[in-house]
């Protein structure tokens, strides 16, 4: 679930919506072979903004986004680890724009309709971690429309400091598009036992969007079943004077012992 609010000049605006389910699933397949398969969301838009100029009045809705199903493989190495995951992408989206210029009213109405694919590779040598993603494109079904999606290149480093993990991660995305820019982002997190804490700094691929954001997780172990994890997700994004505080509480279940041999 997610909660929203946007203003731009002391006008409030609120958003609520429930997220779909996501699945996971893990199975060991062959010696340090690990294949995944699941879903998960990947890009969502919610807003609501009202605008008005002069003669000009306008009110813009919009709801929607794009899921995954993924799959995946890992392989232990031993002294690190290597992924690979390709994903088929889909979803789609609408939006209401009302104008009102003089007391001339127009209403526009759009409904996007996607599918594409992406793939990625990963490799982890402790404390280090590389990956890449790209070779991804999406289509707009309605105006078989194709876009290319940027590909990014992500740079970690995983020491041990405090008792706990420190996370620190560069990203890079190559954007091919002029319209659109190629955005630096970085990420730096920590866990210590039950207990995680990530800053982020997440520029968008459109010009003078910022975010920057708060993560916090808890995780609850059940005994014989698999863990409990309670996140709640912060960020505030802005673009000159328009700004959107966010909020996301989740809750996800993750069940890896259900098929384990009991003693």
């Amino acid at each position: 679930m997610k909660f929203n609010i946007l203003n731009e000049a002391g006008d409030f605006r609120s958003i609520f919506w429930a997220n779909p389910f996501n699945f996971g699933l893990s199975v060991p397949f062959g010696k340090g072979i690990t294949f995944s398969v699941g879903n998960r969301e990947r890009i969502n838009q919610s807003f609501d903004v009202f605008l008005s100029a002069d003669e000009l009045t306008m009110h813009a809705i919009g709801k929607g986004g794009i899921g995954e199903i993924f799959a995946g493989l890992d392989k232990d190495l031993g002294f690190g680890e290597i992924a690979l995951n390709g994903s088929y992408l889909f979803g789609n989206s609408w939006e209401i724009w009302d104008y009102n210029i003089s007391n001339y009213f127009q209403t526009d109405t759009f409904f996007y309709k996607y599918h594409g694919q992406i793939f990625s590779a990963g490799l982890e040598l402790k404390p280090f971690l590389l990956c890449f993603e790209g070779f991804g494109s999406l289509i707009m079904e309605n105006s078989d429309t194709t876009i290319d999606l940027p590909e990014r290149l992500s740079i970690g480093l995983r020491p041990r400091y405090f008792g706990g993990n420190v996370d620190l991660l560069y990203e890079h995305s190559f954007w091919q598009k002029n319209d659109y820019r190629s955005p630096n982002r970085f990420k730096i997190g920590f866990t210590k036992g039950k207990f995680r804490f990530d800053y982020f700094y997440n520029p968008w691929y459109l010009k003078y969007v910022n975010e920057h954001g708060l993560d916090f997780s808890w995780k609850i172990l059940m005994k014989n079943l698999g863990s409990i994890n309670i996140n709640i997700n912060c960020c505030l994004r802005n673009k000159d004077s328009l700004r959107e505080f966010k909020i996301i509480p989740a809750v996800t279940f993750t069940f890896n012992e259900i098929f384990a041999r009991r003693r």
